[in-house]
């Protein structure tokens, strides 16, 4: 499955929210965002069936390869 430009930002927010905390929820995607709860929701069921991030305790991970794509579009953006 190919990842569009909305996908990026998120795996992105991900990334940076993992950077200042050892968990992330969905909630604290959506308010860093400043996205509303049921477009959040979408966004991760759409990255998760997609096998970009896994679920557990209902806490948001992104696996170890896409990590790797987050932290290249991080880069990209801050320079």
């Amino acid at each position: 499955m190919a990842l569009q430009e909305s996908g990026e930002m998120y795996l992105e927010t991900i990334l940076v929210l993992s950077r200042k905390s050892s968990y992330v929820r969905a909630i604290d995607v959506g308010e860093y965002m400043g996205y509303s709860k049921p477009s959040v929701s979408r966004a991760m069921s759409h990255l998760k069936s997609g096998g970009f991030i896994f679920v557990k305790d209902n806490l948001l991970h992104l696996t170890d390869t896409d990590r790797a794509v987050a932290e290249k579009i991080y880069e990209r953006h801050c320079c």
